[in-house]
């Protein structure tokens, strides 16, 4: 997709990917992130004519887009959750996680530090989603990143 819209919220999304991982422990930066991130969707809902991908060349509703983008990457629909804002839906939230002993070596100094005075944990930002279930929220806006660079880097 080349309209200059989508080159312009394209670059204004992977903007923010950047700002949230400067602060990786920021729900604000991060959801602003998976928001600009969702959007995408509604930009290449209006090019699907040009997608790959036929399932979603030819969808006929943009339910049923978003449906078919939710089987081509896990990212996107915990994404999409999240932005939905349903009283039930996913939340952001700042867990202590354990550090596995191998990793140690591993992490970026400052990281170490904490995770020496926090009993070898350290800080992350975290997606909770309604059954308990944690992805860590910078994996999820990377590899959505990652996915939407195969429809919006071409």
């Amino acid at each position: 997709m080349t309209l200059p819209d989508h080159r312009l919220a394209w670059a204004a999304a992977l903007a923010a990917v950047r700002v949230s991982r400067r602060a990786p422990l920021s729900a604000r930066h991060a959801l602003h992130a998976a928001v600009l991130l969702d959007q995408m969707t509604d930009l290449a809902y209006a090019g699907r004519a040009d997608l790959p991908w036929p399932a979603l060349a030819t969808a006929g509703d943009f339910l049923a887009f978003r449906a078919g983008l939710r089987g081509l990457d896990p990212s996107l629909g915990a994404l999409m959750d999240l932005c939905a804002g349903g009283a039930d839906g996913p939340r952001l939230t700042v867990v202590a996680t354990v550090v596995a002993p191998d990793a140690f070596s591993s992490l970026p100094v400052g990281d170490l530090m904490v995770s020496l005075y926090n009993n070898g944990t350290v800080p992350r930002l975290m997606l909770v989603q309604q059954g308990g279930e944690m992805l860590a929220m910078q994996d999820l806006l990377q590899s959505a990143s990652l996915w939407w660079s195969l429809v919006f880097d071409h």
